[in-house]
């Protein structure tokens, strides 16, 4: 009997299949994911100090904090909430990180896009835009190198790498940066059919 029970283990064991994460919020930017608490991670005078600013009809405020204590991975974080909701439940956040050599924030992209194919696999689609001119640069020098991942949520996940022109880095401090930004539906419709109006 011992013999049986081992074998139908041992069956059962070899048939299971790994299981992929499906919701974007099996993915962290500095351990946030989409829908948490802000006051998990900031005081409330770190997340509204004088950096906020606001989106069309205020119904969206965001703001970043730079080289925060408990950050491993990223220089700065960005994030997205509703000025009156005090939990300050995150909508959007982005990770950054500042490289003099673009080819370092390639190398890292990959590594990013490695990561997320193996935690998602076939629950996301994946759209890649290669490179394109940033249309923040009116000379059209700088570039920005761009992967998205589409949830059946329609929540999404997207990296970039974004090559500013010599002049920008000069003249205003622009940074070559990596970019890996989470959003979920409400604040990516919003963006699509409030904000740009």
């Amino acid at each position: 009997m011992k013999k049986l029970s081992t074998y139908l283990f041992l069956i059962l064991f070899s048939f299971q299949t790994p299981s992929l994460a499906d919701d974007i919020r099996d993915f962290q930017i500095e351990g946030m994911s989409i829908g948490d608490s802000l006051l998990d991670y900031f005081s409330e005078e770190e997340i509204t100090n004088q950096g906020t600013f606001f989106y069309k009809n205020k119904k969206f405020a965001g703001n970043v904090i730079n080289k925060h204590p408990s950050f491993k991975v990223y220089d700065a974080v960005q994030f997205v909430f509703k000025p009156e909701d005090k939990k300050y439940k995150i909508y959007d956040v982005v990770g950054v990180i500042y490289y003099d050599d673009i080819n370092k924030c390639y190398i890292k992209k990959d590594e990013i896009i490695k990561e997320l194919r193996e935690l998602f696999g076939n629950t996301v689609t994946i759209e890649d835009y290669g490179t394109k001119k940033h249309r923040a640069d009116k000379l059209g020098n700088s570039t920005i190198n761009n992967t998205q991942f589409f949830f059946n949520s329609e929540d999404s996940i997207q990296i970039s790498c974004t090559d500013w022109s010599e002049k920008l880095t000069k003249e205003r401090q622009w940074f070559d940066q990596l970019k890996v930004l989470m959003a979920n539906k409400e604040f990516v419709d919003f963006l699509n059919d409030e904000h740009y109006e």
